[in-house]
């Protein structure tokens, strides 16, 4: 009997041990059409029967698949790739680890048909988010950019106008195309039939530098042959323009590609207000009010890249690109009728007139090398010249007579060179990675006009910095540490030099399988801009002065962000919340000297910002419908040595989209996410947008409008200062009620295959030369 009772324990032990352990799912993906060769990177799903998302991965080098921590349950399994028939295959009563051998992909005879999956597939790991875009969401895109809004991700925002990603909470985004970092324009190059996935970094590490978030993505690209693409948004009543072409062609382990975009824009409907109050030493204050008239302004941003990429799959990864960026703006003409507004009747033409140009291209090198036991070394090196041209006319007349006449210019170029070296070491629980970034850049700029200068600045960055990631149970967690040295010297001024220790740390913990908590936060030195540091002065107008400030010193953000979401099903709600400060920061002074307003920078006290916001959303629900719906608060706090400001903005953004059969329609709207800084407030946009789109095969044709419910469009921006206090309001008429067309062409050819990643990307963009704009 005793033996029977025993027998029976250990069955019931038995059982209990084979409920309570966790299922691995494994198998080798083959491709039918190439005598059965390994298939890389094919999309792994993992479904319930009712179709709701559980897990996924994507194949390896040699076509293997592993599936982790699988509950026992019904399940099907999905495998996919553009150009393939969908393999699905039923588990029903998993019960225990299984490998599914060998599973073949056949090519389908019609492209882009055959897939099950609707919904976008999120896999939340330890640093990041993997995002499989669904076929739904693939076949409503025409390129990287519009993929992304479609995504509808939690705290990223894209700008379907000017094609530009950012954060929630104003931080910076970085873009990244198999690991290398790539500017907006590369990605709204990027045709989504080669996009495998998406890797969303929440909480980048230290060598993304002041990265709030990266996006990176996980592309094909072809063995032989390659790819066109041409995507266009053009207005038939407006010079309203956004073009881009690109190509790809492959040849055995090399790739060569070549992209270009322009966006001009020409308005003849746009306009300012102004209203400006003088307060002087003797208690006197005087009331000025610009009544603007249609003025006209014009710009072009356009630029190009040829890149060529030699690799040898698993080992190394060369890669070479010489890029050019420019902008372009002739006209920024505003004219006013400028008056006291105690004396109305006495009125001033005003004139208000600028000319500015950027020139920037860039060469940038670039290899990796995977070495053994889980080690990698990535070097980089970027040359870049700067060449700016800024020319700025302010006249005042009253009754023909000549008031005033000022007019100032710059011409500056500034040469800059940046090295970076990573070294990557993985271990069983994790990864330690450390690297060092030097910048040296030198920069002459020349000031003429009714204030003649000259400036010469040297600069230089060193950047230090070791981190380790790891897992404890159920705690992912990131600890990091860097050094940074600051050094300027401009000629005639004193300069600095400054060090500065950054920690960093991360901590994720997942509670259940659908919600998790992550705390981060860090420390990274700010150096003042070179326009900031600049030894000269410039007029703005017959009372105003803009001055530069060489004793200015680089000063530390100290920064934490919580955020918590939970996602079941097709719904997640996410909320997130971050506190910033900003000790000694470098704001805006004003004060009067001789009768003059001057303008002007220094470290102030601090800056204190905290934003919180919740984000719900949910799709494709009925197979058609899905939506993002967001809201937030900014509250800002702002220190000087002889002012304190608060400032609250109340923000919300809301994006539906709806896709039947080849037909795609979406709505976004959102209102002014406003910033503050020092004493000046600088309004976000007020915009929404409609489009509707037809899309088969290579080809998609749309139509679409601008702000459709308002007959104006604004921009904002307040100073709040004791001495100067302006409102100034300026307004493009043609950006209200704007229709547009689009036309995107896709042409693909050649087998396709992952490319490597590289891993570092620096570029620089600040030009260094003052703004005198009112």
């Amino acid at each position: 009997m005793k033996r029977i009772g025993l027998l029976i324990v250990c069955l019931i032990l038995s059982v209990g041990f084979v409920f309570a352990q966790k299922i691995k799912i494994t198998g080798k993906v083959l491709d039918g059409s190439m005598d059965k060769a390994p298939f890389e990177f094919a999309n792994v799903v993992l479904q319930t029967s009712d179709s709701v998302f559980v897990t996924g991965a994507s194949t390896d080098a040699k076509g293997s698949f592993k599936l982790d921590n699988v509950q026992q349950g019904d399940y099907r399994l999905i495998i996919s790739a553009i150009g393939y028939t969908d393999l699905v295959t039923d588990l029903a009563g998993l019960s225990k680890s299984v490998d599914l051998g060998e599973l073949t992909l056949d090519e389908a005879t019609q492209q882009l048909r055959e897939v099950t999956v609707t919904a976008a597939n999120i896999v939340n790991q330890a640093d990041r988010k993997i995002v499989f875009p669904s076929q739904k969401q693939l076949e409503a895109s025409t390129n990287g950019i519009n993929l992304l809004q479609a995504l509808m991700l939690p705290r990223i925002q894209v700008n379907p106008l000017s094609k530009s990603v950012d954060m929630a909470g104003g931080g910076t985004v970085q873009l990244c195309m198999n690991g290398v970092k790539v500017s907006a324009e590369d990605i709204n190059a990027l045709q989504p039939a080669d996009i495998l996935r998406i890797e969303y970094l929440e909480d980048p590490g230290l060598r993304y530098g002041n990265a709030e978030a990266v996006l990176n993505y996980i592309t094909r690209r072809h063995e032989t042959g390659g790819s066109v693409s041409l995507d266009m948004m053009n207005s038939p009543h407006i010079v309203f323009h956004n073009d881009a072409v690109s190509a790809r062609l492959n040849h055995k382990k090399s790739e060569f590609s070549v992209s270009y975009r322009t966006s001009p824009r020409d308005f003849y409907d746009c306009w300012r207000s102004n209203e400006e109050t003088f307060h002087f030493k003797d208690g006197t204050s005087l009331n000025r009010y610009e009544k603007g008239k249609p003025g006209h302004l014009q710009e072009l941003n356009h630029g190009g890249s040829f890149t060529y990429n030699y690799q040898e799959p698993e080992k190394y990864q060369l890669n070479a690109k010489l890029g050019y960026w420019g902008y372009m703006q002739p006209h920024t003409d505003y004219r006013s009728d400028l008056y006291n507004v105690e004396y109305p009747d006495h009125v001033t033409d005003m004139q208000d007139y600028s000319d500015q140009s950027t020139h920037r291209p860039y060469l940038d090198l670039y290899y990796q090398h995977q070495l053994k036991n889980k080690q990698f070394l990535a070097l980089n090196l970027v040359g870049t010249y700067i060449y700016t041209d800024s020319k700025r006319s302010y006249q005042e007349r009253q009754d023909g007579d000549l008031l005033t006449d000022i007019f100032s210019g710059v011409r500056g170029n500034k040469y800059s060179v940046i090295g970076e070296g990573i070294y990557e070491k993985g271990f069983e629980k994790g990864r330690l990675s450390a690297g060092l970034k030097h910048t040296q850049a030198f920069s002459d700029n020349t000031y003429a006009g009714n204030l003649e200068y000259k400036t010469n600045m040297k600069q230089a960055d060193t950047y230090l910095y070791s981190e380790f990631q790891g897992k404890w149970n159920r705690l992912n967690y990131t600890v990091g540490i860097g050094v940074s040295r600051s050094w300027l010297k401009q000629e005639g001024e004193e300069g600095y030099q400054t060090y500065t220790f950054r920690p960093r740390f991360s901590l994720r913990y997942a509670f259940t399988d659908h919600f998790y908590a992550r705390l981060n936060g860090d420390l990274v030195n700010n150096p003042p801009a070179l326009s900031e540091l600049s030894a000269v002065e410039q007029m703005i107008d017959s009372m105003q002065i803009q001055r530069g400030n060489p004793a200015l010193n680089p000063y530390n953000r100290f920064q934490t962000n919580l955020y918590m979401e939970y996602r079941k099903g097709k719904v997640s709600v996410g909320l997130s919340t971050t506190c910033q400060t900003n000790p000694k920061a470098i704001m805006e002074s004003t004060f009067i000297e001789d009768g003059m307003f001057v303008h002007t920078y220094e470290n102030q006290d601090g800056f204190r910002f905290f934003n919180s916001e919740l984000n719900v959303r949910a799709g494709m629900l009925w197979d058609i419908l899905q939506f993002s719906l967001s809201g937030g608060v900014n509250r800002f706090r702002s220190d000087g040595k002889d002012y304190n400001h608060t400032y609250t903005n109340w923000y919300y953004r809301a994006e539906v989209m709806a896709q039947y059969k080849y037909l795609t329609a979406s709505f976004s709207i959102y209102n002014r996410r406003n910033r503050f800084w020092g004493e000046s407030m600088s309004s976000g946009e007020n915009l929404h947008m409609l489009s509707v789109m037809y899309k088969h095969k290579q080809i998609a044709v749309g139509v679409g409008m601008v702000n459709p419910f308002t007959d104006n469009y604004k921009r904002v921006n307040e100073t709040w200062n004791k001495y100067v206090s302006s409102l100034k309001e300026t307004y493009v008429n043609e950006s209200s009620r704007a229709f547009f067309l689009t036309f995107a062409w896709n042409l693909q050819f050649g087998r396709k295959y992952q490319s490597g990643g590289k891993k570092i990307w620096n570029q620089d963009t600040d030009a260094g030369v003052m703004n005198t704009a009112k």
